[in-house]
C-alpha cells in the first residue's frame, strides 16, 4: 500500500524502481483515480490525509479530532464528551504522529492530553485504546477499498 502512496510524493519517489510487471507502471493518476473511486467515509478520508498524506502537525491533527469526533457523534459512536474528544485526539496522536520507539505509557498519554496521569488511568485510557483499534480497522479498510480500485483499473 506504501508504495502506491509514495507515488503521490514525487521528491521521495525512484520511478525507475517502481516496477508495473505485466500491466505497466502506476502513476500518481491512477492511485488518485482509485481514491476518488473507493468511496471513503469522511472518517476514512481524515485518516488517510493525517497517517498516509502526512498532514499531521499539531493543529491539523487537532483538528481532525474534532472533525472526526463530530462524525463519530453523528453516526452514534462516540458521546459528546471532552473526554472522547480528548480520546481521540490522542489516539489520532499516537496513530500518526509518535515515532517508533515511542511506548503508550500512561504518563506519555498524560503529556499528549495535557492532562493528570491518575484521568488518563481511570478515565480515558480505554478509550484512547478503543479509538486507535477502530482508527487502526478503518485505516485497513481504506487499504482494503484502494487495492480493489486498483485491481479493477488494472484488469479493465
Amino acid at each position: 500500500m506504501e508504495k502506491y502512496f509514495r507515488l503521490l510524493s514525487p521528491k521521495t519517489t525512484n520511478f525507475d524502481a517502481i516496477g508495473g510487471g505485466s500491466h505497466g507502471a502506476l502513476t500518481a493518476q491512477d492511485v488518485c483515480v482509485a481514491m476518488s473511486y473507493a468511496k471513503l467515509t469522511t472518517v476514512q478520508v481524515h485518516l488517510v490525509e493525517l497517517c498516509v498524506l502526512n498532514r499531521n502537525s499539531l493543529d491539523q491533527v487537532k483538528a481532525a479530532a474534532q472533525l472526526i469526533h463530530s462524525e463519530l457523534i453523528r453516526m452514534k459512536q462516540a458521546e459528546m464528551s471532552t473526554e472522547h474528544e480528548l480520546s481521540i485526539f490522542v489516539a489520532l496522536v499516537e496513530l500518526c504522529k509518535v515515532p517508533a520507539g515511542y511506548s503508550p505509557s500512561e504518563r506519555n498519554r498524560a503529556i499528549i492530553a495535557g492532562v493528570s496521569r491518575m484521568q488518563i488511568q481511570r478515565k480515558l485510557g480505554l478509550m484512547i485504546n478503543t479509538f486507535k483499534t477502530e482508527f487502526k480497522a478503518e485505516l485497513d479498510t481504506v487499504e482494503w477499498k484502494i487495492k480493489d480500485q486498483l485491481n479493477k483499473s488494472i484488469q479493465s
